[in-house]
C-alpha cells in the first residue's frame, strides 16, 4: 500500500491578506499596469482599512496618473484620522497641492514634513519645492516670468523646429547681451540641428570650460553627443540622470536633455515638477514624456488641457492623442516633441 494514502493530508489555507494584495499592486505599478495597480492596492485597504501605507501608496498611484484630488482625499485621511505622524504623508500631500495651486496649503504641509522628518528621504525635493513655493507666494523675489529662458524667444523657436529662425534670434540677443551664456548653448543647438555641428561643438566647449561652467551647456552638450552617436554621450547621459539640480529651469534642461537621449523614465521623473503647466507648449512636452514612459492616461489628461490650438496642431496632437488611447507611442522620436 502507498504509505501517502495512510494518512489524511493536512490543508493549510492560503491567506490573501491585505499584504498578499499591495505586494501585487507594486508588482504592477512597477510594471506600469496603473488599473491592475489601482485594483490591487483598493484590494488591500479593504481588508486592511487602517494601514496608512496601503492608503499613502494608492495616492501615489493616483497622483501620478494625475488624479489629485481623490489622492489628496486619501492623504488627508492618513493626516487627520489613521496616522498624524506619518511624514510622508505631507511631503506627498503639499507635492500634490503644488501641482493644484494650492500653494498656500502645500507650504503648510511641506513645512510639517521638514518639521517631523529633518532628515528624512524627501529633503532635498522637498527644500527645492518649499523654495518654488515661496517663489509662488511672493515671498521669494526670484518669481520665473517671462524674462526667464523658459519663454525665451529663441527657445521658444526650437520647441517649434524652426531652426534658421533660431539661429537669427539668438544671433540678434548675443549682440545686445554678449554675457548671455543660456542664449550660446541654445544657438547651438539650433547649429547643429543645420548641419553646423563642428561650430555648435565649439559653442559648447567653450561654455564648459569657463570658471563657472553653464549647466544649460551639459545639457545641450549631451543632447549634441546622442545625436552623432558618440561613443561619449552614454557616459554623459549616466552622468545626468544622477544629478538633482534645486533650480526648476536646470531640472528642465536635464529633463529635456534625458527626454532626447531616449532617457524617458528619469526624463518624466525631472520635467513633471518643472514644466509651467499653464503654457501649452510645455503641458504638451510633458504629455510626451508621459507617453513615451508608457503613462498613457496621465498623456492624454494633459493634451486634454490644451484647447484652442492652431489647426496645425490640433491635428498633430490628435493622432497622439489617438495612439495613447491605444497604448502606443506618440510616433517617431523627436518630432513629437516639437510644438
Amino acid at each position: 500500500m502507498n504509505p501517502i494514502n495512510q494518512h489524511t493530508a493536512q490543508v493549510i489555507p492560503f491567506m490573501q491578506d491585505g499584504s498578499y494584495f499591495y505586494k501585487k499592486g507594486i508588482e504592477a505599478y512597477e510594471n506600469k499596469q496603473v488599473s491592475r495597480s489601482l485594483h490591487f492596492i483598493r484590494r488591500a485597504i479593504q481588508l486592511e482599512p487602517r494601514e496608512p501605507i496601503f492608503l499613502c501608496q494608492l495616492a501615489i498611484v493616483l497622483a501620478e496618473e494625475g488624479n489629485y484630488e481623490e489622492a489628496n482625499d486619501w492623504l488627508l485621511k492618513i493626516k487627520n484620522e489613521v496616522d498624524p505622524k506619518m511624514s510622508e504623508c505631507y511631503f506627498f500631500l503639499a507635492n500634490n497641492q503644488a501641482h493644484t495651486g494650492d500653494f498656500k496649503e502645500a507650504k503648510e504641509n511641506l513645512e510639517m514634513y521638514l518639521e517631523l522628518d529633518k532628515e528624512g528621504e524627501f529633503r532635498e525635493d522637498a527644500d527645492a519645492l518649499l523654495y518654488l513655493l515661496n517663489v509662488e507666494l511672493g515671498i521669494e523675489h526670484n518669481k520665473a516670468d517671462s524674462s526667464t529662458p523658459f519663454y525665451s524667444t529663441v527657445l521658444m523657436k526650437l520647441h517649434e523646429g524652426d531652426y534658421a529662425a533660431a539661429e537669427k534670434e539668438a544671433g540678434l540677443i548675443i549682440a545686445e547681451k554678449p554675457e548671455e551664456w543660456e542664449t550660446y548653448a541654445m544657438l547651438a543647438e539650433a547649429l547643429w540641428k543645420r548641419n553646423k555641428q563642428k561650430k555648435a561643438e565649439q559653442i559648447l566647449s567653450d561654455l564648459l570650460t569657463k570658471e563657472n561652467p553653464v549647466f544649460f551647456a551639459r545639457c545641450q552638450y549631451t543632447m549634441l553627443l546622442h545625436d552623432m552617436d558618440s561613443p561619449e554621450a552614454a557616459a554623459w547621459i549616466e552622468s545626468l540622470k544622477h544629478l538633482h539640480p534645486m533650480d526648476r529651469w536646470e531640472r528642465y534642461a536635464a529633463g529635456r536633455a534625458l527626454y532626447h537621449a531616449e532617457e524617458y523614465e528619469a526624463s518624466f521623473a525631472m520635467l513633471k515638477s518643472t514644466v509651467p503647466l499653464d503654457s501649452p507648449v510645455y503641458s504638451h512636452q510633458l504629455a510626451v514624456a508621459a507617453a513615451r514612459s508608457g503613462r498613457f492616461q496621465k498623456a492624454l489628461r494633459l493634451w486634454g488641457k490644451n484647447k484652442g490650438l492652431p489647426e496645425h496642431r490640433s491635428s498633430r496632437i490628435q493622432q497622439m492623442k489617438d495612439r495613447a488611447r491605444e497604448k502606443k507611442m506618440p510616433g517617431e522620436h523627436g518630432s513629437e516633441w516639437l510644438y
